[in-house]
């Protein structure tokens, strides 16, 4: 191309001697004092990135600038080259902040290092389904990070001798502890900048909004730390097991042959925040339901993502509310004997059948299910040509399967199946030619495609859980069928805050808890009971189909079961007493004996595995 322009000009000749002058090339005097700026530089560009800047005040950038220097001095340290150290540091920040924006724009919650690196496999095979589209934050950040990459190309400076560099690593290590020591140990974001970690978990969003990236990510490092619950000992597990007295309550004398459980992607009903007009009903044969059913609204931990921390909490009993922050359980804390459901299910001599049609490395599905005790996994290899909607496998396509593998059992055979959909993942942005779209929004909250796009998928949700339910209904053996929504749906966040009427960043915990509501139904084709369950949360749903199927409980079970009468939800932001009353997850408020417990007997479980006290989480 060079010569081309060269030749053209009458030589290219010209070109070079135009191309080595001197006004072409400059060095930036005194460039070193560049490298106390490119931390602020950095974090502009990042907070420009992710659209933030603007909303963060000057003391809560002040505790931001901190890390930020932090950050750029250790890489300087290590690194001891001015230019690569600055320019590597400054293009790595932008990187995670365009992917925090559209982390954010399709799982309405932040980028959090390093747990969604993790996660990585998980999200790349859902990614077709997501339509990214250049924003005018992410492109202004690229040109600041392309100004600032310009000026520090045009810097040049020496290599720290060994001597100076000692004496900044001495200063770097007595300034970095000095600030984490006030940072975790005296809470100084509190004074400085009004921070408070109770209120950084009401709204992450909101949170990373309003603190900073740094800052936010720097309060959630702290709570990855799994900390001995007060007054734990093998000796007061083992205490507080033998003290558990519960009578079981089953909702009919008939024990089920086929127990079939449902986790279903992002289903959900968004009238439980505030009430809105469809064109027509979403889940009419799900709300039609009357006989032989049971329905709750089920509380979950998670919201527009992190489908596998509720399928840990419903297999396992175990709470997210008192596991360190993780983006999945099943990652760090899922090992081998890990009891619960399928091994309850197991040792009773059910068969036990995990399904999902997707990827079975998506959130270590395939190693834990085997820990979990499942005799098998179906993944979307044992899926031969199924419908499919959006891409993804329909709901339909789903439930022939799993009607295909019940037909294959043996007579007789107990049988339990463990199913989790995939119709319904994120990623509302697009419409599909073949996905025709029956539901809109009418009224004052008119006017968000990707709701009405989700709201149609709904439908088809409850057509599907029809054509599963009627074929049950003309079987013989005794089945019993739980479905229930995994989280709702990452759609408009100017929908949800017109439904809130309010931001939601200034929600209440109580508010925004109803961000993390669910449906749930549980049908049988034999006689039970008919009831409504006015509040439950996925950690107790593993015990209460237990009892409601009249089978045996473990210690563990009978804990959860107990506790539920006390404490029925345990929520994102705070729990619900028995007298409806709500109670955030505050330190500064006082919370019942049972949850003190219920902290042993997890801990227990899941960190203290080498004294883990078996007998309490299994069958006699």
């Amino acid at each position: 191309m060079i010569k081309l322009i060269g030749l053209y000009c009458g030589g290219d000749s010209v070109l070079k001697k135009i191309l080595e002058k001197k006004q072409f090339r400059f060095t930036i005097p005194k460039g070193w004092l560049l490298g106390y700026l490119m931390p602020i530089a950095g974090y502009v560009v990042f907070e420009t990135t992710t659209g933030n800047l603007l909303s963060i005040n000057f003391s809560r950038t002040l505790i931001n600038l901190m890390f930020y220097y932090l950050l750029y001095g250790l890489v300087f340290l290590c690194v001891n080259r001015f230019r690569a150290s600055m320019i590597g540091t400054t293009w790595a920040l932008y990187l995670i902040a365009v992917v925090d924006y559209y982390v954010l724009q399709f799982k309405g919650s932040p980028f959090l290092l390093p747990q969604d690196i993790f996660a990585w496999r998980t999200a790349a095979a859902v990614l077709s389904n997501y339509k990214i589209t250049l924003s005018k934050s992410v492109l202004l950040g690229a040109l600041l990070l392309l100004f600032f990459t310009f000026l520090l190309w045009h810097v040049r400076t020496d290599k720290l001798n060994w001597k100076r560099r000692g004496i900044f690593a001495g200063v770097y290590l007595v300034v970095g502890a000095a600030w984490m020591t006030a940072f975790y140990r005296y809470d100084v974001k509190l004074p400085l900048a009004d921070i408070d970690d109770d209120i950084f978990w009401w709204s992450l969003q909101g949170s990373y909004q309003d603190f900073g990236y740094a800052t936010s990510t720097a309060i959630l490092l702290k709570s990855t730390v799994f900390e001995k619950p007060k007054g734990y000992s093998v000796a007061a597990v083992e205490e507080e097991g033998r003290q558990i007295v519960y009578e079981q309550k089953p909702i009919s004398e008939t024990t089920p042959e086929n127990i079939i459980v449902i986790m279903n992607e992002s289903l959900a009903d968004l009238r439980v925040i505030n009430e809105f007009d469809t064109n027509k009903e979403f889940f009419p044969f799900i709300y039609g339901l009357e006989e032989n059913t049971i329905r709750s609204e089920l509380y979950v931990q998670v919201f527009g993502g992190g489908t596998s921390n509720t399928e840990y909490e419903v297999l396992t009993g175990n709470s997210m509310s008192f596991l360190p922050y993780v983006i999945s359980a099943y990652q760090p804390y899922c090992k081998e004997n890990e009891y619960g459901l399928a091994s309850t299910l197991k040792a009773q001599g059910y068969t036990t059948v995990a399904m999902h049609p997707n990827s079975s490395s998506n959130w270590n599905r395939k190693t834990v299910y085997g820990y979990m005790g499942f005799d098998e996994f179906i993944s979307n290899s044992g899926y031969q040509d199924p419908e499919r909607l959006r891409n993804y496998v329909s709901d339909k396509g789903n439930y022939e399967r799993l009607i295909q593998r019940y037909e294959e059992k043996q007579k007789g055979e107990k049988f339990f199946i463990f199913n989790v959909t995939m119709q319904n993942h994120g990623g509302y942005e697009e419409a599909f030619e073949e996905f025709q779209e029956e539901i809109q929004v009418t009224g004052n909250f008119a006017g968000y495609p990707q709701t009405d796009r989700f709201l149609s998928l709904m439908k088809k949700s409850d057509e599907a859980f029809q054509y599963l339910v009627e074929y049950f209904s003309k079987v013989e053996e005794p089945t019993m069928i739980v479905m229930f929504g995994d989280h709702q749906p990452a759609v408009e966040t100017e929908f949800y805050e017109q439904l809130y009427g309010k931001p939601l960043k200034e929600l209440t915990a109580g508010e925004a808890d109803k961000q993390y509501v669910t449906p749930l139904v549980l049908w049988t084709n034999y006689d039970i009971e008919e009831r409504v369950v006015e509040k439950l949360s996925a950690n107790y749903l593993g015990s209460l189909i237990l009892e409601f199927a009249n089978l045996e409980l473990t210690t563990y079970n009978k804990f959860l079961l107990a506790a539920r009468e006390e404490v029925p939800v345990l929520g994102k932001n705070g729990y619900y007493l028995a007298d409806g009353g709500y109670v955030t997850w505050s330190s500064k408020n006082e919370h019942p004996v049972i949850l003190e417990k219920y902290r042993l007997f997890e801990y227990n479980y899941v960190a203290d595995r080498s004294h883990r006290q078996d007998s309490l989480f299994m069958v006699r």
